[in-house]
């Protein structure tokens, strides 16, 4: 990462991690980590099991909505207060400037995923009989799904509103979840040309299930290391994608 990369991209995560509505969102979700613990006592079944339900939820819950927030106004808030013009003006390149950002996002979305996570381990270990990795693991998979999820929300700050960027991330989230379906149900279709459709679609569109280590977690699996291995190149590729279309959006953006 160059100097000036690295210069943007601390300056978003000081800027992020300052913040109100971050902390209120942190302090709620932590809050009903620490219910799901009276929250067990009070169900049937296996305890540990239900923590580790509801506590990976409230992660990926919260996180996602502290990616969407902070995300889709990332560009575009710069752009409403001027200080895009100030920080152009620096011998800073469009490109390093957008990836800067999505980087310092990154790293404020990896503090707060840490903060929830390492309560909900702690809290599920007092419940198991030993402790359990799987939620560290699981919770990396969310953070990598955020992760996929800024680099959508600054392809669309770049050449949006706000509004539209949050509306346009939640469907790439909710599409996300569901892109294999689409796969399966356009390989059962009787014409060819939907069968193309809905291949093309599935590998064009994010597969947010890549990185949904959840379930192994809650019923007593594991993931692989090659399963985690396959997700981290996948999150890399289409990161790399995704922020090369935004930099060349942002490149061509009149600011006049």
């Amino acid at each position: 990462m160059s100097g000036r990369i690295l210069s943007v991209a601390v300056n978003t995560f000081r800027e992020t991690i300052r913040n109100k509505i971050l902390y209120a969102i942190l302090a709620f979700a932590l809050l009903v980590i620490a219910l799901s613990w009276f929250l067990a006592d009070l169900s049937v079944g296996n305890l540990a099991r239900i923590i580790a339900n509801v506590g990976l939820a409230c992660i990926h819950l919260f996180g996602v909505i502290m990616a969407v927030f902070l995300g889709i106004t990332l560009v575009s808030q710069e752009v409403e207060r001027k200080t895009v013009y100030l920080i152009l003006s620096r011998p800073v390149a469009r490109w390093e400037f957008v990836v800067g950002k999505a980087a310092g996002l990154c790293g404020t979305l990896f503090l707060t995923t840490l903060v929830m996570a390492v309560p909900l381990f702690l809290v599920h270990a007092g419940y198991g009989q030993a402790p359990e990795t799987g939620i560290l693991v699981a919770s990396a998979g969310i953070y990598m799904e955020l992760v996929l999820l800024t680099c959508l929300a600054s392809l669309f700050s770049s050449f949006t509103t706000p509004v539209l960027s949050a509306i346009f991330t939640l469907s790439m989230f909710l599409i996300g979840h569901v892109s294999k379906d689409l796969l399966v149900f356009g390989s059962r279709a009787a014409s060819g040309t939907a069968r193309a459709v809905s291949g093309a679609l599935f590998y064009m569109l994010p597969n947010l299930e890549n990185f949904n280590w959840k379930n192994e977690v809650v019923y007593g699996g594991a993931s692989s290391p090659a399963l985690i291995l396959l997700a981290s190149g996948y999150l890399l590729a289409y990161c790399a994608a995704v922020l090369l279309l935004a930099c060349l959006i942002f490149s061509r953006k009149d600011f006049k």
